[in-house]
């Protein structure tokens, strides 16, 4: 069974998007629970997250940030999935 997912998922291209869910799902944990919950869900699309903070001095804090995020999560994959990350208010 699994190599029959595995065959589909590759035969439909959607292991970058795999990617994409998967790096979503690691921004609590690379963030912190006290910053995650401060922030609303991240999206992503073409290698940018966009995760939405309403706190104008946390998404400043944050924006500084952004280059170190990426490289955690990135290293948490192994793979390079987040180009970059973007914080909207």
């Amino acid at each position: 069974m699994g190599d029959v997912l595995r065959l589909a998922v590759e035969q439909c291209d959607m292991s970058a998007r795999l990617d994409e869910c998967r790096a979503v799902e690691l921004w609590s944990s690379v963030a912190g629970d006290y910053i995650a919950s401060r922030c609303r869900r991240p999206v992503m699309s073409k290698g940018v997250m966009t995760v939405g903070v309403a706190n104008a001095a946390l998404r400043h804090e944050l924006s500084m940030s952004r280059s170190s995020i990426a490289r955690a999560i990135n290293s948490l994959l192994g793979r390079k999935v987040v180009a970059d990350i973007r914080f909207t208010g």
